[in-house]
């Protein structure tokens, strides 16, 4: 049995809904008929026996086993034996108590077809009383209508009559308690129909809308990935280029001055840093969508009745796959970052642009870390697109239990999504962290001392006099 994610409401609606509530309401009315029946048949009974004594048969002990010899007819229905039908809808009523995932749909195709063939059997029971309830009409016209007078030769008519009118109540007094305990068992199953049936498919289609809730929340942590991954690129080519400055300054040329101009400006390495400060906030973003996502899934899952649960406890190990990877740890990377933070804030002049070039070189190695990580991020987030999208499409009802776990599977994909994310996070912190005390030390550096930068002015003085002496010469040789 196969079914689209999209009926589950359906279901839930119509063996919970307006329409069982209708049904339930109906087959109380019956049970009000039935007993009301059974009330106005005992009161016929009663009429009878009160006849039969008044003709001077009072000797008789079992009028009513007399009636179905003296009153029966050949044509007249056994007494109703419901004692199946009442079992069978009590094994119904079992088997929906102890209904789970596997035979939800069987046990509630059943209950309501056994509900339908009762009930089927109820309105025919209720044809014969009716038919009966027409039949004592008659007779009793007859009975009414006696002469006195035309005794004579009528009393065996009259004693007929009265016997027959004793037959029949008995037999509406039958009929209707057979019904009674007919709707009764029906109105039992209802109940149970509904409210356990009821509560399953009302679970899943629950579970259904929060899987339908988490598409935007992946989709999203999708395209957070994609920017992050675009500036982790962006990011080692500029760490790249700063750690060639920095090289270059090795050796003393016009590149090298060049290349220390750019470098003292700090707006290389302050776009670095705000590439990786963005970083952050775009993965910090993604964190925020996954960790929705899982709790949303979590609300469903935790929302489903026990019996489809199965046992399962937690849902993210029960999502767990023996081929996952082992949760992501950058403690090693980030100790090697902080270890180059220190030589850089610890070296002398002479030695910053080298301290600071081995920082940027790992700046460039982690951050490639990251991307491949994120990378990674990336693909447990189309995984769990394709998770939710298997959800909402096409169930087998012999292999439902399924659903169940990919509602585990996206936990477990989601949380290994913010671990990852997290791990990053830390990476890129320590990133930032190198680079900036690299721009402080940098700074710091005075390339042209005091006292070179005087004796520069001094001797750009000397120029201006010698080149206002040179004027007067030419004014005397005039």
């Amino acid at each position: 049995t196969t079914m689209d994610a999209s009926v589950l409401e359906s279901i839930r609606d119509l063996v919970s809904g307006v329409k069982v509530e209708s049904a339930v309401s109906l087959a109380r009315e019956m049970d009000d008929l039935a007993l009301s029946c059974v009330d106005h048949s005992l009161k016929m009974i009663e009429s009878m026996e009160l006849g039969v004594d008044a003709l001077h048969m009072d000797w008789v002990d079992d009028k009513i086993s007399s009636a179905e010899a003296e009153g029966g007819k050949d044509d007249d229905p056994a007494p109703p034996d419901v004692e199946d039908d009442v079992r069978e809808l009590s094994e119904c009523v079992d088997a929906v108590q102890r209904v789970n995932l596997f035979t939800v749909v069987h046990a509630g195709v059943d209950a309501f077809r056994k509900i339908a063939a009762k009930g089927e059997v109820c309105r025919e029971m209720f044809r014969a009383i009716r038919s009966f309830a027409e039949d004592v009409a008659g007779v009793s016209d007859a009975v009414r209508n006696f002469k006195l007078g035309k005794m004579v030769g009528k009393m065996k008519d009259l004693i007929r009559d009265v016997w027959r009118c004793l037959r029949l109540s008995s037999l509406i007094k039958k009929f209707a308690e057979g019904v009674g305990r007919l709707i009764r068992g029906i109105i039992s199953l209802f109940r149970e129909a509904s409210e356990r049936l009821g509560k399953i498919w009302g679970a899943l289609a629950y579970a259904k809308d929060c899987m339908s809730d988490c598409i935007e929340h992946i989709l999203e942590a999708m395209h957070l990935c994609d920017d992050a991954k675009d500036r982790s690129t962006e990011l080692i080519d500029t760490s790249g280029e700063i750690k060639d400055h920095m090289d270059n300054i090795k050796s003393v040329n016009r590149s090298s001055l060049s290349s220390a101009k750019e470098l003292l400006d700090g707006e290389e390495i302050r776009r670095a840093i705000d590439l990786a400060t963005n970083m952050d906030d775009v993965l910090r973003a993604a964190v925020e969508k996954v960790v929705a996502m899982v709790n949303r899934v979590t609300e469903g899952f935790d929302n489903l009745p026990d019996v489809i649960k199965d046992g399962i406890v937690d849902a993210s190990e029960a999502g767990a796959k023996d081929t996952d990877p082992d949760p992501a740890d950058v403690e090693g990377d980030v100790q090697e970052l902080k270890k180059c933070r220190n030589v850089i804030d610890e070296a002398d002049t002479f030695n910053i642009f080298r301290t600071s070039a081995e920082g940027f070189s790992g700046v460039k190695e982690k951050v490639g870390i990251c991307r491949d990580m994120i990378a990674s991020s990336h693909s447990f987030a189309e995984d769990c697109n394709g998770t939710i999208d298997s959800f909402l499409g096409v169930w087998d009802v012999r292999t439902a239990m399924d659903k169940i776990l990919e509602m585990c599977r996206l936990v477990s994909l989601g949380k290994m999504m913010q671990q990852i994310a997290e791990e990053i996070m830390k990476l890129v912190r320590a990133n930032i962290a190198v680079m900036r005390a690299a721009k402080d030390r940098i700074k710091s550096i005075d390339l042209v001392p005091d006292s070179i930068e005087d004796a520069v002015e001094s001797v750009k003085d000397k120029l201006d006099d010698m080149k206002d002496f040179g004027k007067k010469m030419k004014f005397w040789e005039k």
